[in-house]
């Protein structure tokens, strides 16, 4: 299934822009979908979480199948 993903962070100030659109297999994990990223964006995602419109998912986690997805990058600072 098709689906569409937020950017935020480092990876939407790399030029990747808002969201991306990626290939994923039918009950896709979290740790499935960043894989498939991975290869969209052609970038090392160590660190990042997939989030659902309302949760951050565990890596075995199911991706909902409707609902916003988003890459969250690790956050650092104060």
């Amino acid at each position: 299934m098709k689906r569409v993903i937020e950017l935020y962070g480092r990876l939407r100030d790399a030029g990747h822009g808002a969201v991306v659109r990626a290939e994923l297999p039918p009950r896709a994990t979290a740790r499935q979908t960043l894989a498939a990223l991975r290869l969209v964006l052609g970038e090392d995602l160590a660190g990042c979480v997939l989030a659902a419109t309302d949760c951050t998912l565990a890596p075995n986690d199911r991706v909902p199948a409707k609902g916003r997805l988003a890459v969250l990058p690790p956050v650092c600072g104060g």
